[in-house]
């Protein structure tokens, strides 16, 4: 993997490239629809006058787009990009990891320019179909395209928290078990036409009707994936049929477990990058478990019967949901006691009735429109049905269980407990591997712990720092939100007390209202218990102190809010166990920090400190800087942001410290543990560094920092 890994960072676009406006052909790659802010992949071809030697993906937005966009077209784009970066948060989706599984270099946003221009209208089959499907208006249009094309760019959160806590997410796409059943259809139909036509014609006796049929199913199969836009896990299962077939007519008779190794190496080998992608693993997982099933549970041949089918039907099911309950607890933190259940009655419903009907409708599109549209009025019908007693099964209680996020070997231990337990009889013995379950039953016990950490997330631009003290918790900011819906609350904030087991908040500072502050509140006010909210127009007033869980919480500042600009009526906080300290001064100009350090004198000294202002040079004085004579310096900031912060007049200020100078957008979340009233600090860690240091996930980005 070391020249995959080569061979992508050589693809990466130069810096220089990155840092301005750049002008671009390429082709649009992704479906697009005209209901939310278009996000897509484009393949560029061309920079300003260069053609590439090879195509570049990116992932671009484009606010206000000058013409609709579709798959297929080529266009001419004035862009601003940035290298793959994602937020680094314990509990968080790494973003930056799927960018590199996917294969995409870049990702940035248009800019409004007279360049930007549609060079050729030339839009894709699999586009036609969607905005045929649109057409029809019909209320689970998101559901239908899901199934239909695998597009399920329409879908909503509430819809994939009801696939996720189901456990049918794997049936909203066009994947292996859609293919499959497309081919066997594909086949038995192809077959019995060639019966037809010997039967018919004699001279075509001597043709392997077999063979023929195969062949024809793998065309069959392919025009199918194609429909899905060759998405990865369709693409996966694709590749198996065609080794399979080739296998066959071929008459090579290889064991099992070659032909799996095949399939494994040959899709590695057309795309690498995957394996990085968790899909890629549930798949792979999936396929052992169920070549596992049936070495456990053979079949007996006694010719085909409905039981015996609803039977491996039955046994599949239950070994997928039982072996795979450790892999999906660990990656998405919950188990659905329910989803057994209602896979047992979904996978038959949608493959041996939606998929088939969709296929039908889809052909009937281009041939029969009206046709095409009773049928998937049916669909919708049938649909909207599903969907309702699906959303019943969301008011039981005990229906999924959240869980904390426990580690990778824990969940590995009671995997093998259940394999184990699932062979045939070994011995008496067989009971103790039950004792590998004991890590995971004993896990949620919490200790009391008396030292305290500060946790300064990595929010882009913005701030949000959490305090935490024997499993209780404070908030200092909260970080942004956007118009979108996306907001740093539901993909920062949360899933880190998710994954530590934190269900309510004693107390959120907010220093000020700017949005890169206080954005995401009214959210997590939706989502979690928050004991107390504390502003500036109340308790955090210059004067104020506060005794939490054994810390002295002083508020420096401000004096008065009336009578200074929003930034400068920041509050500021001073957080103490008597050894160990930190400040928390928002966004503070240098005039402030000059009253402050009048004020306050060596009072202001701190272990810690979050630069003022996310590093703007108007903050920052020198005698700000000498006063609190930090051992630790954080900026919290977003990755190769406009501003440029933090300003390199400012990392030149703070080098004449003997300080440790941190970025949130380089090292992401950065974590301080100390010892309750011990001078010793126990552990620093960032994210990047020390949580998840792996090279797929932490491209090389802002060096600013590394070279002070």
């Amino acid at each position: 993997m070391a020249s995959v890994g080569h061979w992508q960072y050589s693809l990466q676009l130069p810096l220089s490239t990155l840092e301005q406006a750049i002008l671009v052909t390429g082709e649009l790659e992704s479906l697009t629809h005209q209901y939310k802010e278009p996000r897509f992949n484009l393949r560029i071809e061309q920079i300003d006058t260069e053609p590439l030697s090879f195509k570049r993906l990116v992932r671009v937005s484009w606010a206000e787009p000058s013409w609709q966009l579709k798959q297929g077209q080529r266009v001419q784009l004035m862009l601003k990009l940035k290298p793959p970066h994602g937020l680094a948060n314990e509990g968080g989706f790494n973003y930056q990891q799927w960018l590199f599984s996917e294969g995409i270099g870049a990702s940035g946003y248009v800019k409004a320019s007279i360049n930007n221009l549609l060079l050729a209208d030339s839009v894709s089959f699999r586009q036609r179909q969607l905005d045929s499907l649109l057409q029809l208006n019909l209320p689970q249009q998101a559901w239908i395209a899901a199934l239909t094309l695998g597009y399920r760019g329409l879908l909503e959160d509430q819809d994939w928290l009801l696939v996720q806590s189901t456990g049918i997410a794997h049936l909203i796409a066009i994947s292996g078990l859609h293919l499959a059943l497309v081919a066997s259809l594909s086949y038995f139909i192809l077959a019995w036409l060639c019966g037809a036509l010997v039967s018919r014609f004699y001279q075509l006796h001597h043709i392997n009707l077999h063979k023929l049929a195969l062949l024809g199913t793998l065309f069959t199969t392919y025009c199918y994936a194609a429909l899905a836009g060759f998405a990865l896990p369709t693409a996966r299962a694709w590749i198996m049929l065609l080794l399979l077939i080739t296998l066959f007519l071929c008459n090579l008779n290889l064991s099992l477990k070659r032909v799996l190794l095949l399939c494994t190496g040959f899709f590695m080998l057309l795309f690498p990058l995957s394996i990085f992608g968790l899909s890629f693993w549930l798949s792979f997982s999936a396929v052992l478990i169920i070549i596992f099933v049936f070495w456990r549970w053979p079949q007996k041949h006694n010719g085909f019967s409905v039981l015996g089918a609803l039977t491996v039907m039955l046994r599949i099911q239950l070994g997928l949901s039982v072996l795979m309950l450790p892999i999906v607890a660990w990656q998405f933190g919950y188990i659905s006691w329910i989803s057994p259940l209602v896979n047992l009655l979904a996978v038959p419903f949608v493959t041996l009735i939606l998929v088939p009907l969709c296929l039908v409708g889809i052909i009937g599109l281009n041939l029969f429109p009206l046709v095409a549209e009773w049928i998937f009025s049916a669909v919708d019908h049938l649909l909207g049905f599903a969907l309702y007693l699906l959303a019943g099964t969301q008011q039981i209680p005990w229906a999924v269980t959240q869980l904390l996020v426990i580690p990778g070997l824990v969940w590995a231990l009671a995997l093998v407990a259940l394999i184990v337990l699932l062979l045939p009889p070994v011995g008496k013995y067989k009971p103790l591997v039950l004792l590998l379950l004991l890590p995971l039953l004993s896990y949620g016990f919490k200790e009391k712990n008396d030292n305290w950490t500060i946790d300064v997330l990595e929010v882009g631009q913005g701030t949000a720092v959490l305090i935490t003290k024997d499993h209780q918790v404070i908030l200092y900011d909260v970080g942004p939100a956007f118009p979108s819906g996306f907001n740093m609350g539901d993909s920062v904030i949360l899933p880190l007390l998710k994954a530590r087991g934190i269900t309510s908040v004693d107390m959120v500072f907010i220093s000020h209202w700017d949005n890169d502050h206080s954005g995401s509140l009214p959210m997590l006010q939706t989502q979690i218990a928050i004991k107390q909210v504390l502003t500036t127009s109340d308790m955090c007033r210059l004067g104020h102190e506060l005794a939490w869980q054994g810390l002295q919480i002083k508020i420096l500042w401000p004096d008065d809010p009336k009578l200074h600009n929003d930034n400068n009526s920041s509050c500021v906080l001073h957080i103490s166990d008597s050894q160990h300290s930190i400040l928390l001064p928002g966004d503070i100009d240098g005039k402030t920090e000059r009253e402050l350090v009048a004020r306050w004198g060596d009072s202001l000294k701190s272990d810690i400190l979050l630069a003022s202002h996310h590093g703007s040079n108007s903050s920052s004085v020198t005698s700000f800087i000498n006063k609190v004579a930090a051992d630790y310096v954080v900026f919290s900031q977003g990755f190769m942001n406009r501003w440029n912060f933090p300003r390199p007049e400012v990392l030149t200020r703070f080098s004449q410290l003997d300080a440790q100078l941190l970025s949130t957008s380089d090292v992401g979340q950065v974590s301080f543990i100390f010892e309750y009233q011990s001078k010793k600090l126990a552990v620093l860690q960032t994210f990047r560094q020390d949580r998840y240091p792996y090279w797929y996930a932490n491209f090389p980005i802002d060096e600013k920092l590394r070279d002070l």
